[in-house]
């Protein structure tokens, strides 16, 4: 069992105690680069292109390269001495102090800063960063790497931060494609064999009819990963298309109902969902609600219901408490069971998959 995250608001070295550890790191770092032990990992620090920084037992930062100040956007290493990992670097968890979220527990970087200082040996972690930048939220994917080491008695651990968002970027594309294509795939051959067993009943025109749609689902499924490669790309062109909502979500429950994921489960529409038009890009919305769907079935035990609702949500209100003129879109989709607590604080981690 990986251990609990310490509470942040434990003691932390105070500002004079963090700057005498600076001085003394950056000491032994330029008397190790002359010296004839430069090899050694301090000594390396300089040289190597990884964002690599010192912390104390408090989990502080006591020292950087140039690498790790010029990801962090900082010019004077000061600047940074005293915070943790998770403030210097910005990310999203860390507004009250790093290791204070509860997604905290789940934090790579903050499992293998722990361990390392429990253990005293060197471990490698994967870590995902969601970090303000402006308006945005930019994802960082690193594979952190700690080592112990001790300076004049005292303990210090070294992380560096190795960026693999492109790796993991180009595997999650490869994953979702391979998935979609061979669920659709499977359904086609599913549709294939029960034409062969009604032979020339007249039901047959209704498969063949599954069939055609199931080929249209195909080809929208290829056309889709196209939409995801320029979203990542940053090159994605977004439609204003006409939607009714009915007709999207009756289309949607008609098309993942013939798919293998939807074999012993049943997906209804719920009763006095409201029929309504709106302006949206017709196959991303399609897209979001189909792996909405693909989801709940998957976490759907055989012989449950999953259950689809569409309503006009709240437009919100214009300066002086006036109405706004045209209200949201709101869709749902209710499935009986619960995602476990690590699944729950990682949801929304890009790249996170329960499915391998």
């Amino acid at each position: 069992m990986k251990p609990e995250v310490p509470n942040p608001l434990s003691p932390r070295a105070s500002r004079s105690e963090v700057l005498s550890q600076l001085r003394a790191v950056a000491a032994t770092a330029a008397a190790l680069a002359r010296g004839p032990s430069s090899e050694r990992v301090i000594g390396a620090l300089e040289s190597t292109t990884e964002p690599t920084a010192v912390l104390n037992q408090h989990r502080q930062v006591v020292f950087a390269n140039q690498a790790f100040q010029d990801l962090v956007g900082v010019q004077v290493l000061e600047e940074l001495c005293g915070g943790r990992p998770g403030e210097v670097l910005g990310c999203l968890n860390a507004d009250r102090g790093c290791g204070d979220s509860p997604a905290c527990r789940f934090c790579g970087a903050a499992q293998a800063i722990i361990e390392t200082q429990l253990s005293g040996k060197p471990l490698q972690r994967e870590c995902y960063i969601a970090a303000a930048d402006g308006e945005r939220t930019v994802g960082h994917d690193f594979i952190v790497r700690t080592t112990p080491f001790t300076i004049d008695g005292m303990t210090f651990t070294l992380i560096a931060f190795l960026d693999v968002s492109g790796q993991k970027r180009r595997l999650a594309l490869e994953r979702i494609f391979f998935h979609d294509i061979l669920n659709t795939a499977s359904s086609f051959k599913i549709h294939l064999q029960l034409m062969k067993k009604e032979g020339s009943r007249q039901d047959t025109g209704r498969l063949v009819a599954r069939l055609e749609s199931i080929a249209d689902t195909l080809v929208e499924e290829i056309q889709g990963q196209k939409v995801l490669l320029s979203a990542e790309n940053g090159t994605l062109s977004v439609r204003r298309d006409l939607i009714e909502s009915h007709s999207l979500i009756t289309q949607l429950a008609a098309q993942v109902e013939g798919q293998q994921v939807a074999q012993g489960k049943e997906v209804r529409v719920a009763p006095f969902s409201e029929s309504f038009s709106f302006v949206s890009d017709a196959s991303l919305v399609k897209r979001i609600l189909e792996n909405m769907l693909k989801n709940a079935l998957e976490a759907s035990p055989e012989g449950a219901t999953v259950l689809l609702r569409f309503r006009r949500g709240d437009g919100g209100l214009r300066k002086g408490g006036e109405a706004a003129a045209s209200a949201s879109a709101v869709f749902e989709v209710h499935n009986p069971t619960c995602m476990e607590e690590h699944v729950q604080r990682q949801v929304f981690r890009r790249y996170f998959s329960t499915k391998g």
